[in-house]
Order: C-alpha cells, then sequence, then structure tokens
C-alpha cells in the first residue's frame, strides 16, 4: 500500500500574496513540480498532462467563494473528456 502524504495550510492573506501564490502554481503546472511548504510540512507534486478540473463559485449576501480543486493521477494516458470552459476578468 502506498504511503499517504497530506499537506494543508490555511490563513489570510492580501489579494497581493493571494495573486503570488496563484502564479506560483501556474509555474509549477508548467514546469511540472509543485512544492508546498509551511511549518515543516512540505509535499511535492508533479502534475502530468491530463488533470481533472472542478471548479465552484458562490455568492450569499456579503460572502464570495471560489473552490478549485484539480486531480490527476501519477500515470495517466486517458484522453480528456468535458465541456468549453471559459473564465474571464471582464
Amino acid at each position: 500500500m502506498a504511503k499517504k502524504e497530506e499537506f494543508e495550510h490555511e490563513s489570510i492573506q492580501d489579494n497581493r500574496s493571494i495573486s503570488n501564490y496563484l502564479q506560483a502554481l501556474i509555474d509549477g503546472f508548467e514546469s511540472g513540480k509543485i512544492t508546498f511548504n509551511s511549518e515543516g510540512q512540505q509535499i511535492n507534486l508533479y502534475p502530468n498532462d491530463m488533470l481533472e478540473l472542478s471548479i465552484r463559485a458562490k455568492k450569499k449576501g456579503g460572502k464570495n467563494k471560489i473552490a478549485i480543486r484539480l486531480f490527476w493521477k501519477d500515470s495517466n494516458g486517458e484522453a480528456p473528456s468535458g465541456s468549453e470552459f471559459r473564465i474571464s476578468t471582464t
């Protein structure tokens, strides 16, 4: 049985810091390696070419939420599936 590794972090950050974290994720997906580090915890992930994407956005009263989840297997040769998707800033 494979060893289970987990990483978790929660904090309050400003908009600029979140942008920097998201850019680091983009860079990691492009390079094929993402390392998460916090308070002695570390995990290395190696995203491949085929990932499953799940995005949820909610607005209720004055609260807003975006949940982004990405899934992949270490060895994945499956063909892509799903519908067209877009995110815009306008």
